[in-house]
């Protein structure tokens, strides 16, 4: 164009659906089961493995959820995963704040060094058991037979 000339092209954007968000879901679920075997298999899997393995099936089902909904998760904590799923699909109260607990027990994303202790027994309950009610969750708001019921 002219220098001096007012642009008069329209700019159109064209939105491209995020078409990978089954395979986080999928990454969810299966880590999720194996969070879920590990339980029993002590000697492979100490209980910080399995409340890992936990926590990135839940953060993996709700990033999932929410590109299927062509939304792009900005903050990965689970917190922050929470919190931007409003926008598309809100929690229950009570889950959301029972996922915001799970930091209270290990700050995946810390950005300090600090000293932990492993989760115990009841920690490692309550995540597989909010990872179970966030993949019911998860395919409540999807489409019938896009692949399949909750498998943990």
């Amino acid at each position: 164009m002219p220098p001096g000339r007012p642009n008069t092209e329209r700019i159109v954007m064209r939105l491209e659906p995020i078409t990978d968000w089954h395979d986080h879901i999928e990454a969810g679920r299966q880590y999720l089961r194996t969070a879920v075997k590990g339980q029993s298999r002590n000697a492979v899997f100490n209980n910080e493995l399995v409340f890992q393995l936990a926590a990135m099936a839940v953060e993996r089902l709700m990033a999932g959820l929410m590109q299927y909904y062509r939304q792009m998760p900005v903050d990965h904590t689970l917190s922050g995963l929470a919190a931007e799923l409003a926008a598309v699909c809100p929690l229950d109260a009570a889950l959301a704040a029972r996922i915001r607990a799970i930091e209270a027990v290990d700050d995946m994303c810390a950005l300090t060094i600090e000293h932990r202790e492993p989760p115990a027994k009841g920690a490692i309950e309550e995540i597989l058991a909010v990872g179970r009610e966030i993949e019911r969750f998860v395919d409540g708001h999807l489409p019938d037979g896009w692949g399949g019921p909750a498998t943990a």
